[in-house]
């Protein structure tokens, strides 16, 4: 005869002794419960063992369980026996409140010390559940325990995200911008945050650096600027989906190689232009960068308004800013202001993204830049200079932006970019 505890044991010699009193020659067993009881007992009628029934533990009545959060465990405190045989537990999970249609059996589960739990197969989502369990002595089955519902929540499936830039085998500065496209999804999706993870392998048996981004629902892309100074090497990235409300997490997307090239326009080969142009104050910032059939429109906080770069003399006129590429040929960084732009002129003055070679630079002025035609995708530098940089220029202030690196033919914008689009080239 086992016993968990002396007090229990004195509670369930009272329930055999008020089932002996019920027995009848017709019923083998009698189950007692008492009025606000957590457990019941059940008396064998030809054995004289006795049993109670476990005690659900967890989930609480009523839990609402994410659907990403299976598989479930149900836990339940041990039921007790007069015999000597070892109780196993059989756990039930059913559709409806009266268990008239079982989805789920677990039996023959071996007793925990103190509390005995079970794994669940996953179960459907958006739909009210009730579980029960029960413990066996051998043959001898003991009552059911108090069921309780739970509630799992809808299906949310998120597909494996697809990388969008820097393309395999692109180049990228120390500290660049990753974007991926927004991951497909089904099911009532919340707020999409996207873990961004960079390796020296393409195994990623180790991290150098990982960070997160939620999803740009206004873009087609999402982008997520690299918190760390990345050494000049070649890594691997990818990308994975959560929704938090959901608990959905989806699979890791491919992998793709970048390669981190420095930039420092101090470093580069400036034509055409002030000579210390890479040593001039990043005083602006450029906020977006989009390329069409006929121009790329690039804009920054310094164009207009109250703090806007002064105009220079130009001929009878004057010019405010200076639109500039950089470029990597052969391992070298080249650079040069070329579009002129006075104040109000319409960005598409920049000219064709295809005829780059033939519109900005022209002539020998240009060096080594002379006919050069970025390729669809090849890493750039954009960037704008205040005055009229072309042949020495004329300038006021000394000031610059901020280098943008990107893929030509893409778009920019601030803390988004590199969504690829299509021009004619």
């Amino acid at each position: 005869m086992t016993l968990k505890s002396l007090a229990f044991w004195s509670a369930l010699a009272c329930l055999a002794v008020a089932a002996a009193c019920e027995k009848s020659p017709a019923r083998p067993s009698t189950v007692v419960e008492s009025p606000g009881a957590t457990t019941a007992s059940v008396t064998d009628a030809k054995t004289g063992i006795t049993m109670t029934s476990p005690a659900p533990l967890t989930p609480a009545d009523a839990a609402q369980i994410q659907f990403g959060s299976q598989p479930l465990t149900l836990t339940v405190t041990n039921g007790v026996t007069t015999g000597s045989t070892p109780l196993t537990y059989t756990f039930e999970v059913a559709s409806d409140n009266g268990f008239g249609t079982i989805v789920q059996t677990k039996g023959n589960v071996t007793q925990g010390s103190g509390q005995t739990s079970v794994a669940l197969d996953k179960l459907s989502g958006g739909k009210t559940y009730y579980w029960r369990a029960h413990t066996n002595a051998g043959s001898a089955v003991g009552p059911n325990s108090k069921p309780r519902s739970i509630v799992i929540g809808p299906e949310v499936v998120l597909q494996a995200p697809v990388l969008a830039d820097p393309g395999p085998n692109g180049t990228v500065g120390t500290s660049p911008v990753l974007s991926v496209n927004n991951v497909q999804r089904s099911g009532p999706v919340g707020q999409v945050v996207y873990t961004f993870q960079i390796s020296e392998s393409s195994d990623f048996s180790s991290l150098v650096y990982s960070g997160t981004s939620s999803e740009r629902t206004d873009l087609p892309v999402t982008s997520h600027t690299v918190g760390a100074q990345l050494a000049e090497k070649t890594y691997f990235w990818r990308v994975q989906a959560s929704d938090p409300s959901s608990g959905a997490t989806s699979p890791y997307s491919n992998a793709s190689p970048f390669k981190v090239q420095p930039f420092d326009m101090r470093n580069a080969l400036i034509w055409d232009n002030p000579q210390d142009l890479g040593s001039w104050a990043e005083t602006a910032n450029i906020t977006s960068v989009v390329f069409t059939d006929n121009a790329f429109l690039v804009d920054f906080d310094k164009r207009t308004g109250a703090g806007r770069w002064p105009d220079v003399g130009f001929g009878a006129g004057s010019l405010e800013y200076t639109l500039g590429m950089c470029v990597n040929i052969s391992g070298q960084w080249n650079c040069s202001a070329t579009v002129q732009f006075w104040y109000g002129r319409d960005l598409e003055a920049s000219g064709r993204p295809d005829e780059i070679g033939i519109n900005w630079w022209y002539d020998r002025r240009w060096g080594n830049l002379i006919g050069y035609q970025p390729a669809f995708g090849e890493t750039v530098g954009i960037f704008v200079a205040a005055g009229n940089l072309r042949d020495n220029g004329n300038v006021i202030t000394k000031e610059r932006s901020k280098v943008v690196l990107m893929p030509f033919g893409g778009t920019y914008f601030a803390g988004a970019s590199a969504q690829r689009l299509f021009f004619r080239r």
